[in-house]
């Protein structure tokens, strides 16, 4: 909209502008044109674009229409009028404002323009009854400037509204479609039904809730939600740059999708499946690498391993998902994307309990994750010291410590936990981007011993 609108001071916008307001307010023409459409135009162009030129030409053309109607009244107002009051509405609403121009003279001019059919008649009304000139033009400007003035208020405020609203509305049709069908869906089920107010509720609720079910299972099952994205664009050209991030992930892009922290890198010419096979984590089902069917979903329930959901970093899926065993309920699990020049981040955490997250375009039944991120971090910290082909360079301090329910669903101290293979070389230029320093190597077993 906002293009449409940057082009409302060029010339043939504004000669649209200009023929519109002023028919609008000639007599007998006016009724077949919508001076309001080039009002709220004008008006929203001076948010969008800041330029006032369209809203002075639609002021001055409406003044001059008033004007024009006037002196049509003074030249012709005897004989035009049989033939515009032929009907007997148009009748009532004449003698209307003619015993009101009568009474009150030039302020009903003024306020005129703020009576609906009464606008269209009284400029040419006052010149029939021989009105002053100069009285009906300070009168009718000063009209023009209430009546108009307030559309054009109204589309400067629109416009603002809308360009707040609008994007909110696109990013949360979905979201939105679906509360509507739920509450319309529980209200005309109350309505409809008979009996004590706890049965109503509950006979409305029982549908909601299914709405709410069945579109969860359109939105993983039926309908292609999870298209897949080639996590090579996202490749950087350098582990350095890899340093830079990002550090969160989301499952959307909209301030009501909480993020997850990015709390893992792994520097390998391998993968970060091959780290988490070492290791003996199961490897999750993926929405958006797996084709997953409802029956493979139920069998996953019972083997304890249901998919992992989708979070993307800059807006690309993780390559791969992985879990260590646990309950339907808890679980830990990690994410992996493999960032390129041997790079790959990791998020983990430990899902907590099952709640309703909004989760792409809808608000959906998933894991919920426990605040405190870093705990599982130390996990996979003290399980990589019992692996043979990876160790620990340190923990850097990449990302931004969150307090626990800052508009997030985690709290950390910002750390991130960096890992390599053993031998790999891991020059001190890296060392320095991740702000780590060269450690003495890992005496694996003393570890595991003082850990014991």
């Amino acid at each position: 909209m906002s293009e449409y609108l940057a082009a409302l001071d060029s010339p043939a916008a504004l000669t649209v502008l200009t023929l519109i307001a002023y028919f609008d307010a000639v007599i007998g023409i006016g009724i077949f044109v919508v001076g309001e459409v080039a009002f709220l135009a004008a008006g929203a162009g001076i948010t969008a674009t800041g330029t006032w030129l369209p809203a002075a030409f639609v002021l001055l053309a409406a003044w001059l229409g008033d004007m024009t109607s006037f002196y049509l009244g003074r030249r012709f107002g005897g004989r035009l009028v049989v033939r515009i009051l032929n009907r007997a509405k148009r009748r009532r609403v004449w003698r209307k404002a003619q015993s009101a121009l009568k009474k009150h003279g030039a302020g009903f001019v003024v306020i005129a323009r703020l009576l609906g059919p009464v606008s269209w008649l009284t400029p040419f009304l006052a010149g029939t009854l021989g009105m002053k000139r100069r009285v009906f033009a300070l009168a009718a400007a000063l009209g023009v400037g209430i009546g108009v003035g307030m559309f054009l208020l109204y589309g400067a405020i629109g416009q603002h509204v809308i360009e707040i609203v609008w994007p909110f509305l696109l990013d949360h049709f979905a979201a939105l479609g679906l509360g509507a069908a739920m509450m319309i869906a529980s209200v005309v089920v109350w309505r409809q039904s008979k009996g004590a107010a706890w049965y109503k509720a509950t006979k409305a609720g029982a549908v909601s809730t299914t709405i709410f079910l069945s579109t969860n299972f359109l939105y993983f099952f039926v309908l292609d939600t999870h298209g897949a994205s080639a996590s090579t664009d996202q490749a950087v050209s350098s582990v350095c740059q890899a340093a830079e991030g990002p550090f969160l992930v989301s499952a959307g892009d909209t301030a009501l999708h909480l993020p997850q922290p990015v709390n893992v890198i792994l520097l390998s010419d391998g993968t970060g499946a091959d780290l988490m096979q070492e290791l003996g984590w199961h490897q999750n089902l993926t929405f958006t690498h797996d084709q997953i069917g409802f029956g493979q979903y139920l069998r996953s329930l019972v083997q304890r391993t249901p998919p992992v959901s989708e979070l993307y970093l800059e807006k690309y899926p993780a390559d791969s998902a992985f879990q260590m065993p646990g309950t339907l309920k808890t679980r830990e699990h990690i994410r992996w994307w493999n960032r390129g020049a041997g790079v790959h981040f990791g998020a983990i955490s430990r899902d907590d309990e099952i709640a309703v997250k909004y989760y792409g375009h809808l608000p959906v039944i998933l894991h919920d994750i426990d605040p405190k991120v870093d705990a599982t971090r130390r996990l996979l910290a003290e399980l990589v010291l019992g692996a043979e082909r990876y160790t620990i360079l340190g923990i850097a301090p990449l990302s931004r410590k969150v307090s626990e329910g800052e508009n997030s669903d985690f709290g950390t101290d910002g750390g991130v936990l960096v890992l390599t293979e053993h031998g790999k070389n891991v020059s001190e230029d890296i060392l320095s981007c991740f702000k780590l320093e060269r450690e003495p190597p890992i005496d694996r077993e003393a570890s595991l011993a003082a850990r014991t």
